[in-house]
């Protein structure tokens, strides 16, 4: 973009010059100059026009606020046809969390590009909770691997940052940073209740998602 500035400024430096009285071999110069600024410029504007500029949007949701979903949320990233897709949470443990990340992986399963999905999470504490995360992944895996999508799960205790990324095949890549991770609907009052399993109808956790393409 400063090239590009630089030139133009040139350009300009140079219409003075040739506005200006002077000898016919001073501006046969500045011309054959302006001509060289003027080729360079043009390949400049269309280097220019092919970078690749990231797109950003925010999201925000208010307090209790209905009408979303993952389908929603991740609908731009879906749409170019990710296949790899890398879902980072720390806290993947209590049921309610466990049931997000299915509904999640369901969302993604839809979309027939998808071949890979990884999982990077922290370990859930000993206790019913540990081997509720093991059976949860191991069984997650089992019915993603019967639609040719392959599961992998990593554990690491210092993981913080919540965030989804998705990749296709021409390396673009969107990135979500999800303010709450995939925690972001409030607990229903009875899984007999609107919203078991449309979360369209769901409350939501008042949260900031910033969806970057890149």
């Amino acid at each position: 973009k400063q090239w590009y500035q630089r030139r133009v400024r040139g350009l300009e430096k140079l219409m003075e010059k040739l506005k200006q009285p002077t000898s016919s071999e001073k501006k046969d110069h500045y011309k054959n100059l302006l001509n060289t600024y003027l080729s360079r410029a043009e390949v400049l504007k269309k280097k220019k026009s092919r970078v690749n500029v990231p797109q950003v949007q925010e999201i925000r949701i208010a307090n209790d606020e209905t009408g979303w979903s993952f389908a929603k949320l991740f609908a731009k990233p879906l749409a170019d046809s990710p296949t790899h897709i890398r879902i980072q949470d720390p806290y993947l443990h209590a049921r309610h969390q466990l049931a997000n990340l299915v509904m999640a992986c369901e969302v993604f399963a839809r979309t027939r590009s998808v071949s890979h999905i990884r999982i990077i999470t922290r370990t859930a504490p000993p206790g019913d909770q540990k081997i509720q995360q093991q059976k949860c992944m191991r069984d997650l895996g089992d019915s993603l691997t019967e639609r040719q999508i392959t599961l992998v799960t990593n554990y690491s205790e210092t993981l913080h940052d919540r965030e989804i990324r998705f990749k296709n095949d021409n390396n673009v890549v969107w990135v979500a940073i999800l303010g709450r991770g995939l925690d972001m609907f409030k607990k229903l009052p009875s899984w007999f209740c609107l919203g078991a399993t449309d979360y369209t109808f769901r409350k939501c956790h008042e949260v900031t998602v910033t969806l970057t393409r890149g």
